[in-house]
């Protein structure tokens, strides 16, 4: 409708200029070639118009026919990318599906057709992954390094390549310069941590957890466990090196950030008490303990303490227990406490139910040091015998060292830094298994030596003796009856 309103508009305009020139009754002379010519104005300024539109309209499908060619290479380019880009979308597709031929054959279109574009070097990368050609792939990844939109893709494939064919130096070298790149990428920061775990970088790994902080990888929380747990690391090794300095330096300064972290605890204290600053490092093991019980703390504040008087040490132990007392190791250090100062009974009476409960090495072992005293080693050897087949505490340090490898310090770092934890837990009670006593049984075991009066022992009566036995009751018998018979 608007095109014909149009045509009627011009035809209008066309009538109405043909009108006006017509009654223009003037005439105009043109001198040329040395002629005078004479034209009427009205048909001169006809003339002159449609020359002007005819070279309007000529000029216009001159220029449409000169840029004819360029459309038509443009159309075929818009043609080729079509099928360029279709050929790595089927690609990709066969890349996900696990289709080798099919992602060489379409990466090939996509080559030919988009030329080398990020994308078709990538497919091709991907695809020549598939097949198994690492040095195509290699190549092709090697050049996406070569533009920054495609270096951080380029940096992943190799970093994948190299951590498959075990190359670990390449790897670190390609994490880290991606980390480097994008210091918000999980995978990043994840392969830096494990390369530098695994090969003891403890000083470096501490700045790489203050930008993975920074970047929101991980929790605030978090990172001051991983600082801690590397800075114990970092400690011990300079203890090793003998430069006591920095072991004594570095684990305080990772006790201050996480009390909770026994090994820095135990390295502070023990560092501090051979420097004869024994209150100091009580202080330490008793912040520590509060934060978590442990049994190295136990047995280096009890060492701490030996020399003094067994009062002195019975009190210091019940002090350490206090802030506590509802745990396992709290209860070991009442028990321990009461059986220095040799209140027997108190002690055995305390290390019952930690038996029952939690029957490891170090309890049998107790419970057999105190029945020797209140009876004798020979009603003790059973004990000690439980002790012997009984499982050692797995937590780690629980023999009150942790002298670990360079791997068990990674774990360490890692366990500590993602759960606040020196290890994870067991996957069964292991201290139950096989050694677990009911209530009954341990009373049995743990009760007096009952008495053989002469009315109970005919023999005994006979020879006018009263005595208390050290065995049963018929093995004293029978060895009366020998007696006699000899």
């Amino acid at each position: 409708m608007i095109r014909i309103l149009i045509f009627l508009c011009l035809i209008i305009l066309v009538a109405g200029s043909i009108t006006v020139l017509s009654n223009i009754n003037t005439i105009s002379t043109i001198l040329m070639f040395g002629q005078e010519i004479r034209l009427h104005t009205g048909f001169l300024i006809g003339v002159t118009g449609v020359i002007l539109f005819l070279l309007v309209a000529f000029t216009s499908v001159f220029k449409d026919l000169t840029a004819l060619p360029a459309k038509m290479r443009a159309k075929r380019r818009e043609a080729q990318q079509q099928r360029g880009m279709a050929a790595l979308a089927r690609g990709m597709e066969s890349v996900l599906v696990g289709d080798a031929v099919d992602a060489k054959h379409h990466a090939r279109i996509a080559q030919r057709n988009l030329e080398h574009t990020s994308l078709t070097r990538l497919l091709t990368a991907q695809a020549a992954q598939l097949a198994g050609d690492d040095a195509q792939a290699r190549e092709n990844f090697a050049l996406m390094l070569e533009a920054p939109e495609t270096e951080f893709l380029g940096l992943h494939g190799l970093y994948a390549q190299a951590s498959r064919a075990g190359d670990k130096v390449a790897a670190r070298k390609h994490a880290e310069r991606a980390f480097a790149l994008r210091p918000n990428a999980s995978w990043a920061f994840e392969s830096v941590l494990e390369l530098g775990l695994e090969r003891g970088a403890w000083g470096e790994l501490r700045e790489t957890l203050k930008t993975a902080k920074a970047n929101l990888l991980i929790t605030p929380e978090e990172a001051l466990r991983g600082e801690a747990a590397l800075l114990t690391a970092d400690a011990y090794a300079a203890g090793l090196s003998k430069d006591e300095e920095t072991a004594l330096k570095e684990s305080e300064a990772a006790f201050r950030l996480s009390p909770e972290l026994t090994p820095a605890a135990i390295l502070a204290a023990s560092a501090l008490a051979d420097k004869g600053k024994k209150s100091r490092a009580a202080k330490i093991l008793e912040q520590s303990f509060a934060a978590a019980p442990h049994p190295a703390i136990s047995k280096l504040y009890e060492e701490i303490y030996t020399g003094d008087t067994p009062k002195k040490q019975s009190n210091a132990l019940k002090k350490l227990a206090q802030l506590a007392p509802d745990t396992h190791e709290g209860k070991f250090l009442l028990a321990r406490a009461e059986s220095i100062t040799d209140n027997d009974r108190l002690a055995l009476e305390l290390l019952e139910p930690l038996i029952i409960a939690k029957p490891f090495a170090r309890e049998f072992s107790a419970v057999a040091d105190v029945i020797a005293r209140i009876r004798d080693e020979e009603a003790a050897r059973p004990w000690l015998e439980r002790a012997a087949n009984a499982p050692r505490d797995p937590e780690p340090g629980s023999n009150g060292k942790f002298n670990f490898t360079k791997s068990g310090w990674a774990r360490l770092v890692r366990e500590f830094m993602d759960h606040g934890r020196l290890s994870p837990p067991p996957l069964e009670d292991t201290s139950a298994f096989g050694m677990a006593l009911s209530q009954e049984e341990v009373k049995m075991l743990v009760a007096p030596e009952p008495e053989v009066t002469p009315e109970d022992d005919p023999v005994l009566e006979s020879e006018g003796q009263t005595e208390t036995l050290t065995d049963t009751q018929e093995e004293v018998v029978a060895e009366k009856e020998a007696s006699s018979a000899a």
